[in-house]
């Protein structure tokens, strides 16, 4: 079984930036462990794991916010090399090789939109770690998270950022537009420090549009080889939804996404 934690994969991301796409997809590489609905419950308890799964084994993919967050503040979720602490770094990496143990696979990946404000602090107890960053028109993903915090009686939802408690007094619509640009800031920033081979920028628009591509694309950089054939079955039926914001919004909360994303927008590549 594995006994050592190799070049961990991260997959960061606003949130309803198609993260979860990409990781639910990437995660059927069999090469590939992660935390799932089940081993998330006692994360740091492999015994525990094991008993649970005597009476479960319907594994799925997941965030595991309660791992991640576990020594996040209340207000502000984010964490830096600073807030390493001994605790931290053993629990982390228990929970990983748990994982990596229980599906006896050699690698590991988790998704996690609130990773994005934690990449320095996931570096420092994962020296080798790699940063997989999905970014989509912000108004596209604003829309979308207007949606998700519609579904939650309109409460706050998702990662928050530094400077996220400012967003809590604006119209939802501007409130969506910049928790999504926080969040890719912040995330850009801490690429700004990571090595080359540690950090890669995905589309949406390209993984939608060239699913199979893209995923190759990823796995070259994370050292991980798919079955062309396995892979264009996983990947067929793709699609994008990036169109619903400029459908399905009123002219005054397009313009205002806009206004509030627009000369961001253009520096990331995208038309206006």
């Amino acid at each position: 079984m594995p006994e050592q934690i190799i070049r961990p994969i991260f997959v960061v991301g606003a949130p309803r930036s198609g993260t979860n796409l990409f990781y639910r997809t990437f995660a059927r590489h069999s090469d590939l462990a992660w935390i799932s609905n089940i081993t998330k419950k006692f994360p740091s308890s492999l015994w525990l794991t094991r008993i649970i799964m005597l009476f479960r084994e319907d594994h799925r993919p997941t965030e595991a916010n309660n791992v991640w967050q576990k020594f996040a503040g209340n207000e502000d979720l984010s964490l830096g090399r600073d807030d390493v602490t001994a605790a931290a770094r053993s629990y982390l990496r228990s929970v990983i090789k748990n994982n990596l143990q229980i599906f006896n696979k050699p690698r590991f990946i988790n998704k996690c939109p609130g990773n994005s404000v934690r990449i320095d602090f996931l570096k420092e107890i994962f020296p080798d770690a790699i940063f997989i960053h999905i970014i989509r028109d912000g108004r596209a993903a604003a829309y979308s998270i207007m949606r998700s915090r519609l579904g939650h009686s309109g409460a706050y939802w998702s990662v928050k950022p530094p400077g996220w408690q400012d967003l809590l007094k604006l119209p939802m619509v501007d409130a969506c537009a910049l928790q999504w640009k926080l969040t890719v800031e912040s995330a850009l920033q801490s690429a700004e420090k990571l090595p080359p081979a540690q950090y890669m920028e995905v589309r949406y628009e390209n993984l939608v549009d060239r699913p199979a591509e893209v995923m190759e694309q990823v796995g070259e950089k994370c050292g991980l080889v798919w079955q062309k054939d396995f892979l264009k079955e996983i990947t067929t039926g793709m699609e994008n939804r990036n169109f619903k914001w400029e459908t399905e919004m009123q002219d005054a909360d397009k313009n205002t996404l806009n206004k509030l994303l627009g000369d961001f927008l253009k520096h990331l590549g995208y038309r206006i």
